[in-house]
């Protein structure tokens, strides 16, 4: 019976060994099938005309390979920038710059992304693409909180939310969710963050999301990190390793090995945690993620040092320098203040102390607050074993001595690798070189083009003003030949009167005809005249009455004839006014308006 029982439970395992790897050769048939897809697709491009069939095909390109192969991306993404342009073809300028942002996100140059998000939104909006465009705000929210504007990135999360519950694109709602929460994470509103968590792993775990849930999971494990609870965010960490690893989706998996490399670093397990952080650290480094290598270096400098190894603090110091140079506040904080706790591990408290005062002055700019108890207890250590610390000097520089003859021998075999290695990357950086100069040669024939259309669109609205205004003249000049019909009906019925003189009610009712054509038709005309002439210029008498306040009615009617041009005479004719006149308002309006003897009264009206 027992070895009936035996035989049967190694006959299962060896089933669900079969089952396993068949999945596994699923899998990776799948990955094999989708990265040829993308390589036929590259082989066909230069067969294809320059069409928005062969735009969208760049653009799925440079989606693939964006945060994989960024210059690869890139190059894709300007091919389509500049063949949108030159076709007008607005959906493909605006997910081609969307995706232009992306990919120096990724790159780390956050105020370029910014440029090319901000540029992408326009052309976004004028499609109409709602979904497109909740992606863009989701976008646009990760480089505003790369640069610390958690404030604006928590508004384009919101924004992203209310469109996408508009198309009902679930699975984009439950990554918002999950991003504001990851914002309450970083300052501190942890209660609130854990409610963003929550709703967003439902709805993930509702459409079968595997990718989400792991972010959800790593957020949590981030969120019981900063509870003091580091069982259970080592716990969900390992969750989201398990499913990205499954995935492999390797920024991801560097980012979970991180994770788990500083929970390990609490739990004193060292060994553990830099082997977490190399791994994570290879990843990176192969994506050349900048942000990310410094975040896993610093935290491997503090493991290193942990363990009494000689060169953590050269490794710290390196990796400050690397993060000076990304504009990235959040970040260069986090390394001033873990240098400050490795130097106060190595009883160093006075470089402590000024590395605590860094991060606290980066804090304050970004959170406004007072935190002043580390920086506190930093100086009263350092004021009262520095006695200690000299004492401890002499110990070290001897051990120090010691360790310089093995260190030497170390730095021989690394100089040896470092010029086999520096070999292949002078080889390397000479194709990225190529490949960055056809990029700028890109880049400088779209600034060209979008020149081009600027310059068309300003002769075009200069064509379409003048167009207007000898519209507005030429009723202008209607209305002085209304005016001249008119004035010789009023003639006429005036003579008529005379010759009713005797007929007092006859000549009665022929002065009051004259007097409601005189009054009546004036002012339609005027207000049909002005109604045409403040489409045209609609800014003109609110400029004209900020130079010059204390302008009367009459005198606005004369401006705004003048701007168009017309004669003394043509403007007595239409105001059923004295050429004499016009001429006195004239006066009037140079001496209102403070014009001098050599300064034009028609050419300054026609500049206002």
């Amino acid at each position: 019976m027992y070895v009936q029982k035996t035989y049967c439970s190694i006959k299962h395992k060896l089933a669900l060994q079969k089952i396993a790897i068949l999945i596994l050769f699923l899998t990776q048939a799948l990955l094999l099938y989708s990265q040829e897809r993308y390589q036929q697709i590259e082989r066909q491009l230069p067969e294809m005309k320059d069409d928005t069939a062969k735009v969208n095909r760049l653009i799925e390109l440079g989606e693939h390979y964006c945060s994989i192969e960024n210059n690869n991306a890139m190059m894709f993404l300007q091919d389509a920038y500049s063949i949108s342009l030159s076709l007008n073809y607005t959906r493909g300028i605006g997910r081609s710059l969307l995706w232009l942002g992306r990919v120096y996100y990724y790159e780390s140059q956050f105020n370029l992304s910014n440029r090319y998000l901000d540029k992408a939104k326009k052309p976004l909006e004028k499609e109409g693409d709602i979904k497109t465009l909740a992606f863009w705000y989701l976008v646009k929210s990760f480089s505003l909180r790369a640069t610390s504007d958690y404030v604006q990135a928590i508004e384009m999360l919101k924004k992203s939310v209310e469109l996408s519950e508009k198309t009902g694109e679930r699975k984009q709602l439950s990554t918002c969710y999950y991003c504001i929460g990851d914002i309450l994470l970083d300052r501190d509103e942890i209660k609130k963050a854990m409610e963003y968590f929550n709703e967003s792993l439902s709805i993930k775990k509702e459409i079968n999301d595997k990718f989400g849930v792991a972010n959800v999971y790593s957020c949590i494990g981030s969120a019981y990190t900063s509870l003091g609870i580091p069982d259970s965010s080592l716990l969900y960490f390992r969750k989201a390793l398990s499913i990205r690893t499954e995935m492999k989706n390797q920024r991801h998996i560097a980012s979970s090995e991180l994770s788990i490399g500083k929970v390990l670093l609490e739990l004193g397990r060292y060994k553990e945690a830099e082997e977490a952080l190399h791994h994570s650290f290879s990843i990176f480094k192969k994506l050349d993620e900048r942000t990310g290598m410094i975040m896993v270096n610093i935290e491997l400098a503090d493991v290193l040092n942990r363990q009494g190894i000689h060169k953590a603090l050269a490794l710290a110091e390196q990796t400050l320098a690397q993060a000076k140079n990304i504009n990235n506040a959040a970040l260069l904080a986090s390394t001033y203040k873990k240098l400050s706790e490795i130097y106060a591990f190595n009883n160093d408290y006075k470089t402590a102390f000024n590395f605590q005062k860094m991060y606290k002055e980066i804090e304050d700019s970004l959170f406004n607050s007072e935190k002043e108890r580390m920086l506190t207890e930093v100086e009263a250590k350092f004021q009262n074993e520095k006695k200690d610390n000299e004492i401890q000097y002499l110990t070290e520089k001897n051990k120090i001595q010691r360790n310089n003859n093995i260190l030497l021998i170390v730095l021989i075999i690394v100089f040896a690798i470092m010029v086999v290695l520096l070999f292949f990357l002078l080889k390397t950086k000479l194709v990225a070189l190529e490949r960055q100069k056809r990029v700028h040669e890109q880049e400088n024939t779209i600034n060209r083009q979008e020149r081009q259309i600027i310059q068309q669109e300003k002769q075009l609205l200069q064509e379409q003003l003048e167009s207007k205004n000898r519209e507005l003249a030429s009723k202008a000049l209607e209305m002085i030949r209304y005016n001249d019909a008119i004035s010789g009906i009023i003639e006429k019925l005036e003579k008529l009167g005379y010759l009713l003189q005797n007929n007092n009610e006859a000549r009665q009712t022929i002065n009051d005809i004259v007097r409601e054509i005189d009054s009546n038709t004036k002012q339609n005309i005027w207000d049909e005249f002005e109604k045409v002439f403040k489409n045209i210029h609609s800014g003109f008498y609110k400029n004209l009455i900020e130079v010059c306040p204390n302008i009367s009615a009459s005198e606005i009617k004369i401006a705004a004839l003048l701007k168009l041009n017309l004669t003394t005479k043509e403007i007595a004719a239409i105001t059923y006014k004295s050429e004499g006149g016009i001429k006195t308002t004239r006066y009037r309006l140079r001496q209102k308006l403070n014009l001098s003897s050599d300064e034009k009264l028609v050419l300054f009206l026609m500049q206002l």
